[in-house]
């Protein structure tokens, strides 16, 4: 008896929690040390394809036993405090449950392309809520429950010829830029890109399509070895 009331107390919903939070980075390490000595073979990068969506789905089942415990400690106190905060966190929880759908599909990765409504652009980074795609207008964010919302389709071909934009900042004129760009291999010049003034008179749009293998990173090490000053422009949705 003295071991079931210990157990439904703050202290044993602090153990409670240590030991989710452990659990947590035991995980997190067989699957670092799985991807470090494994060979990259087909099973094997199914394998921690499996382990990495296992993490994926771990977070929330273990936030649901942690407020089961936190709820079992006064049961009628409790459970309206997570009532109210599960009424005005809904639209955030949604979006984080889109989320980890949206991350546990196997086609979705960074680097491959994403298209849906109002949206085409390779995607950059995957976070919490949301990710970061590169369009051609800029940098976008973009919210998991929209692409829940639009449907969306995916290709991981990154030789997929994708027209991006970088801003520029220099005193070179656009030709000169342009005979800078004709000298380096990392744009497709079957899609030639094009340059036009920005706000300030030293701003620059570029226009791009990469070649099969090149990066944004490789052409804006580039141009910042030219002393050409480069940014993304963010855009949220």
């Amino acid at each position: 008896m003295e071991t079931i009331t210990t157990f439904y107390s703050w202290k044993g919903l602090f153990y409670l929690f240590i030991g989710l939070l452990a659990l947590y980075g035991i995980i997190k390490i067989v699957i670092r040390l799985i991807e470090n000595s494994a060979k990259k073979n087909l099973t094997n990068k199914q394998f921690i394809f499996w382990l990495r969506n296992s993490l994926f789905f771990y977070v929330p089942v273990a936030v649901i036993v942690f407020v089961l415990g936190f709820i079992s400690i006064n049961y009628i106190t409790h459970s309206i405090l997570i009532l109210i905060i599960g009424i005005f966190g809904f639209p955030y929880i949604k979006n984080y449950l889109s989320g980890i759908l949206f991350k546990s599909n196997p086609i979705v990765s960074k680097g491959a392309l994403i298209k849906s409504k109002d949206l085409e652009g390779e995607i950059k980074q995957l976070m919490v809520l949301g990710m970061i795609v590169n369009t051609e207008y800029g940098e976008q964010y973009v919210n998991y429950k929209n692409i829940e919302e639009f449907g969306f389709t995916i290709n991981s071909n990154k030789s997929s010829a994708l027209r991006q934009t970088l801003y520029l900042k220099t005193i070179l004129t656009q030709d000169a830029v342009l005979d800078i760009l004709f000298d380096n291999p990392i744009l497709n010049f079957e899609e030639k890109p094009s340059l036009k003034n920005g706000v300030e008179p030293e701003d620059l749009i570029l226009k791009y399509t990469l070649e099969s293998g090149a990066t944004t990173q490789d052409l804006i090490s580039f141009l910042n070895s030219k002393e050409i000053e480069t940014k993304l422009t963010r855009k949220v949705n």
